[in-house]
């Protein structure tokens, strides 16, 4: 299962191992400008959910050396990266090997959070 921990939010997903390929930054980095990989963002702030993407895509989510400094894998879920470019934002990315795959959690995990938030 994937859960996401902020303030005043629980949400879990299931994810079978097979979907939760250890990668590592560099991995993901070079899978992104590959055209191998997808993924979708969510954005926190003060660790409380705000909003996340509608849709999965393939570009690579920022600048390399961007990622290489400020993200690192969650410690939990080999697909997730956190990623905070200051104090007060999270971006969290989950990568999938597949856009199907990555729209199956997406679109769920996406109306939950929303409503949650709301």
């Amino acid at each position: 299962m994937i859960c996401l921990f902020g303030l005043f939010l629980i949400f879990c997903a299931p994810v079978s191992a097979e979907d939760r390929k250890n990668l590592s930054i560099e991995d993901a980095i070079s899978g992104f400008q590959g055209g191998e990989l997808f993924y979708f963002e969510a954005i926190f702030q003060n660790g409380k959910y705000l909003k996340a993407f509608n849709k999965c895509l393939a570009s690579i989510p920022a600048d390399p050396t961007w990622m290489r400094e400020h993200c690192e894998k969650h410690p939990e879920f080999k697909n997730v990266f956190q990623c905070s470019g200051d104090d007060n934002f999270t971006h969290s990315w989950f990568v999938y090997e597949s856009e199907s795959k990555c729209e199956e959690v997406r679109g769920p995990m996406k109306d939950r959070m929303d409503a949650i938030r709301e």
